[in-house]
C-alpha cells in the first residue's frame, strides 16, 4: 500500500512537472513573439521602399509566369491588409488582455500606417504612388500627377497591361480591416485614458449596400465564381467599390491607362472579405445595412461545403482562411455564424495530422493553416476532450518549429493573401509577421481555453 501511494505520488508531480513545463514553454513562446511583432515592425519611412508602422511582407512567385516573372522572385510590399489585419489581431488581445499594453505603442504605429491607405470613401490595398521607376517614360515625367497610381512599391511587373491593371479601386476588404482597425483603436484609447483624434466613418452602411451583388450593379459573372458554382446573384457584398467597365470584355484585355482598374476587368464575390465587411458592419451596429443578411447566407453556404469553403475565398488560397474569418466575426458577436463554425470543427479535426499539423497544397504553407485552424478550434464553441487533445498537438508543432533571431521569436511566413484567380497559387503574398500573429493570437487563446 506504501509502495502504492509513493508511486501514485510520483506520478502526479511528473505529470505537474511537465506540465509547468509546458506552460513556461507557451509563455516564454509569447514574450518572444510580442518582442518580435514589435521590433521587426518598420519605425521609419525610407522614400518609397518602405513606411512606417508596417510589417515585413513580401510578393513572391511560387511558379514562373509570363508579365509576373520568375519562380522564386520576390520582393517587399507595401499593403493595406497585412497591415491592418495584424493591427486588429494585437488589438482585440490587448482590448482582453490588458497584461499586453506593451503592444500600444505598435499599434499606434500600425494605425499611422493604415491612415495612409485610406481614400475617399474606403481604403485601397496599395499606397497612391508616383508611376514605378522602371515604368516611367516622357508623358509620365511631363504630367506625373495625372498618372499618380496605386501599385506595388518595390516588386516589379512586365510592360504596360500590368502596370496599367496594379492602379486598382478600394476594395471592400481593405475597407472593412481598415475602418475596424480605427474602431479598435478607438476602445483601446478609451479603455487606456489615451487621448485620440480618430474620427469614425458614418457612411459605412450605404458604401456596401451600393456595391452588392445584384443585376443592377453587376453586369457580369466573374468566371472563377461561375465555375465553382455561383452562377447566380448571391445578393452579397462585391470585392471592389467601383463600377465595372461598360466596354467588359474589351477592358479585360486593355485596362485604363489613367484610370483606375477592376482585376480581369469585372467585380466578384468573395466569402472572406464578405466576413471582414460583415465583421466591420457589426462592430459599427450596422446589422441591418442593405446585403448583411444576403453576405451571411454565403457565407454560411460556402462554410457548409467541404468544396467552396476552400475555393470561394478568390483572393486567398491558403486552406481554412475563410473558418478563421467567420470564427473572428463570431467572437466579435456575429451569432449567425456560430451553427456553421462549429459544423466546420468535425471536418477541422479529422484533417489534423499525426504530428500536430496540418497541411497545405502550397509550399511551407503548413504553420501558417495550423495557425488559421487552431483558433477557429479555439474561437468555436465546441468544447470537448477531442477538441483539447487537437489543440494540445497543435500547440506542441508550432511550439517545435518555432525561430529565433534578433527580433525575438517568430514563425515562418505563409501564403495570406494572392492577386486573382487566374493566378491564385502563383503570385502571393507572404509574411512571417501575419503568420507569427497568427500563432500569437493561438498561444493567448489557448492558456485562456486552459482555464
Amino acid at each position: 500500500m506504501k509502495k502504492f501511494i509513493i508511486l501514485n505520488f510520483s506520478i502526479f508531480i511528473f505529470q505537474f512537472a511537465e506540465g509547468q513545463t509546458f506552460s513556461d514553454s507557451i509563455n516564454t513562446s509569447i514574450n518572444g513573439a510580442i518582442d518580435f511583432l514589435i521590433n521587426s515592425q518598420q519605425k521609419e519611412t525610407i522614400g518609397t521602399s518602405k513606411f512606417i508602422g508596417e510589417w515585413p511582407a513580401y510578393i513572391t512567385n511560387l511558379q514562373t509566369s509570363m508579365y509576373l516573372g520568375n519562380k522564386g522572385d520576390s520582393a517587399w510590399d507595401s499593403q493595406c491588409f497585412s497591415n491592418a489585419m495584424i493591427h486588429n489581431v494585437l488589438a482585440k488581445i490587448v482590448l482582453s488582455y490588458p497584461q499586453y499594453s506593451k503592444l500600444i505603442p505598435s499599434i499606434q504605429l500600425s494605425l499611422q500606417n493604415i491612415k495612409q491607405f485610406e481614400r475617399q470613401k474606403g481604403f485601397a490595398f496599395w499606397h497612391v504612388l508616383p508611376p514605378a521607376p522602371w515604368w516611367k517614360k516622357k508623358k509620365h515625367f511631363n504630367n506625373p500627377e495625372l498618372y499618380y497610381q496605386t501599385r506595388p512599391n518595390n516588386y516589379q511587373y512586365k510592360g504596360n497591361f500590368l502596370n496599367k491593371y496594379a492602379n486598382i479601386a478600394n476594395d471592400a476588404d481593405d475597407t472593412g480591416l481598415g475602418y475596424l482597425a480605427y474602431l479598435n483603436s478607438k476602445k483601446l484609447n478609451q479603455q487606456f485614458s489615451i487621448s485620440d483624434s480618430i474620427i469614425l466613418p458614418k457612411f459605412l452602411d450605404s458604401l456596401y449596400s451600393t456595391w452588392r451583388d445584384t443585376r443592377k450593379v453587376r453586369k457580369n459573372f466573374s468566371t472563377y465564381n461561375f465555375t465553382y458554382g455561383y452562377n447566380y446573384r448571391t445578393g452579397a457584398f462585391l470585392t471592389w467599390l467601383s463600377k465595372e467597365s461598360f466596354y467588359y470584355p474589351f477592358r479585360l484585355f486593355f485596362p485604363f491607362k489613367n484610370k483606375q482598374n477592376l482585376p480581369m476587368g469585372n467585380n466578384d464575390v468573395d466569402c472572406v472579405v464578405n466576413c471582414n465587411v460583415v465583421r466591420a458592419l457589426n462592430a459599427y451596429g450596422l446589422q441591418s445595412t442593405i446585403g448583411y443578411t444576403k453576405a451571411l447566407v454565403f457565407i454560411n453556404d460556402a462554410l457548409s461545403s467541404k468544396k467552396h469553403c476552400f475555393t470561394c475565398g478568390i483572393y486567398y488560397p491558403s486552406e481554412f482562411t475563410l473558418q478563421y474569418f467567420a470564427s473572428e466575426a463570431l467572437t466579435e458577436g456575429v451569432t449567425d455564424l456560430k451553427d456553421a463554425v462549429d459544423k466546420s470543427i468535425p471536418f477541422i479535426l479529422a484533417s489534423q495530422n499525426a504530428n500536430g499539423s496540418w497541411s497545405s497544397e502550397l509550399p511551407q504553407n503548413n504553420l501558417h493553416v495550423t495557425a488559421l485552424c487552431l483558433n477557429v478550434l479555439l474561437n468555436s464553441t465546441v468544447k470537448s476532450d477531442s477538441v483539447l487533445n487537437s489543440l494540445q498537438k497543435g500547440i506542441l508543432f508550432l511550439l517545435e518549429n518555432q525561430k529565433t533571431n534578433l527580433f525575438g521569436t517568430y514563425w515562418t511566413g505563409g501564403v495570406f493573401f494572392t492577386s486573382g484567380y487566374s493566378i491564385r497559387h502563383t503570385h502571393v503574398w507572404r509574411s512571417d509577421s501575419v503568420t507569427t500573429a497568427l500563432v500569437f493570437e493561438a498561444l493567448i487563446r489557448y492558456k485562456t481555453y486552459l482555464l
